[in-house]
């Protein structure tokens, strides 16, 4: 059989099994709402018009209608939004940052804030264990190139990988959506992946909840990203790379150091081979 028809083949596998674990993800989200204690028709109504939010007038529209309800049942509610905001990331599936402003308009900037980080993560933690168990075929024949180029920088910077990762997240070099898909297939460890994931999407997810708390206060989506924030972004991205690129000079300098040395054993050590 030919290469490029097993490569078909297998993408056609992946994505049979992604649907599969749609399906299953979708029912489960399904059962849950549906032990729910009752949503007026009005609220359901609401959130089915405004769901996902594309505007700020939708936005406003869901947390109006959210708002009621949460104050009567906060952890179901709670769950209820991190359970879509996890499918959805599981997925790649876009409008999460939506949802982050419902959580911190619905909750408040330091409880949304946490749940938006440990949601986001988990979600991203989702899409890597998908990504590892079918997805690899299906990134191959997307970014062939680009997963080639990141797994050759993972291997270069295999000794300081939480900096390397950490710093992809504070930066927009890479799309986070292939960060998540691509991170198993390079062989970044899960537990990196994640400490990276918590830590270094920490400032954006801070700014969402923060916004929505403020949600009467925004003019525009865009005000959600200026040029503050980005220069504050990659900062932090740099001094992230600060310690890998320390070890890095450090053992470049033992290596110079050892140099002479280890020429030295080396020569004696063949010459007593050669008597």
């Amino acid at each position: 059989m030919a290469p490029g028809s097993k490569s078909s083949q297998g993408v056609r596998r992946s994505l049979l099994r992604i649907l599969l674990v749609l399906f299953i993800s979708g029912a489960l989200l399904l059962a849950y709402f549906k032990s729910l204690p009752k949503i007026e028709p009005h609220v359901w109504s609401a959130i089915q018009g405004n769901f996902p939010p594309r505007s700020l007038s939708s936005l406003r529209n869901l947390r109006d209608a959210l708002v009621g309800y949460s104050a009567n049942y906060p952890v179901r509610t709670g769950l209820a939004v991190a359970f879509v905001y996890m499918g959805m990331q599981t997925f790649a599936i876009p409008g999460t940052t939506s949802l982050s402003l419902v959580l911190g308009a619905l909750f408040g900037r330091w409880l949304g804030f946490t749940l938006v980080a440990l949601t986001s993560t988990a979600g991203a933690s989702c899409c890597y264990i998908l990504s590892w168990g079918v997805g690899k075929p299906i990134a191959k024949a997307i970014w062939p190139e680009r997963l080639a180029s990141f797994q050759a920088e993972v291997a270069h910077r295999r000794k300081a990988l939480l900096n390397y990762m950490l710093f992809l997240r504070m930066t927009p070099l890479l799309p986070n959506v292939f960060i998540n898909v691509a991170s198993p297939i390079v062989g970044v460890p899960l537990h990196t992946f994640a400490i990276a994931t918590l830590l270094g999407c920490a400032p954006n997810n801070f700014v969402a909840a923060n916004a929505g708390a403020h949600l009467g206060e925004l003019n525009s989506m865009a005000d959600l990203v200026s040029p503050r924030l980005m220069a504050f972004m990659g900062v932090m991205g740099v001094i992230a790379l600060i310690p890998g690129l320390w070890k890095r000079t450090d053992m470049a300098k033992s290596v110079a150091e050892s140099g002479p040395a280890s020429s030295e054993l080396d020569a004696k050590g063949s010459g007593k081979k050669e008597t």
